[in-house]
């Protein structure tokens, strides 16, 4: 198993696919790093955040000492994230559409900021805007590509097949630059992750049925055990 997301995400992932699947031979080889483009936030007049990574609640938990506000997060994971930094957290359960619709019929009142980072998909405070609520974005921190070194050759050397779940449409195209014409298996969350894949790499690939962890998890089960 090949994970290429930021090293904490990438450990994290790791330690649930060996809760889920037992023993699993995995390689760490990032090819991004997050990296925070803020010095401070400013929470004045805000009634609640929304969270769509757990990269954002983590920057946003090293910015400031302030969990006074709701969290409003696209899945679990996130919700996790966002409770083990002290917020109270609301989870979609699902993707950026999941979230919208939840909020869109919630309608939580106040200025409500998403805390994104500078590559983001779904517009999600601009969805919610253009519902009634009072939504706007914020860019707190980057997914910076990195060198993944002689980590990443030596998990293309196994011998033997290699899987590789990929979580975005950015990261994808890093992948796929990353990792030529080596013979992996790409595990996409969504279509639109395969479809960030060249044609050689997206003909091959298996996308989860919906577009969350536990849904990788089961299509990477399905690859290991068929």
């Amino acid at each position: 198993m090949l994970l290429t997301r930021p090293r904490a995400a990438s450990a994290r992932f790791a330690g649930d696919l060996r809760a889920a699947l037992g023993p699993v031979e995995v390689a760490i080889a990032p090819l991004m790093e997050i990296v925070p483009v803020v010095s401070s936030l400013d929470l004045a007049g805000v009634s609640g955040l929304i969270f769509t990574s757990a990269a954002g609640v983590e920057t946003f938990a090293a910015l400031t000492t302030d969990r006074s506000l709701p969290a409003w997060c696209v899945g679990d994971r996130t919700a996790e994230a966002a409770r083990a930094a002290g917020l109270t957290a609301t989870s979609a359960g699902g993707d950026a559409d999941a979230l919208v619709a939840l909020m869109a019929g919630a309608r939580p009142e106040g200025r409500l900021l998403h805390l994104a980072g500078v590559h983001t998909r779904g517009d999600v405070a601009g969805r919610l805007a253009a519902a009634g609520l009072m939504a706007e974005a914020r860019a707190i921190y980057d997914q910076q590509a990195v060198d993944p070194g002689p980590d990443l050759a030596a998990a293309l050397a196994h011998d033997g097949p290699i899987l590789a779940p990929l979580f975005s449409p950015r990261s994808a195209k890093l992948f796929a630059r990353a990792v030529g014409g080596a013979p992996v298996t790409p595990v996409a969350m969504s279509p639109a992750v395969r479809d960030a894949l060249p044609e050689t790499l997206a003909a091959r690939a298996v996308v989860a049925r919906h577009p969350d962890a536990p849904s990788m998890l089961r299509a990477l089960a399905a690859l290991i055990s068929p």
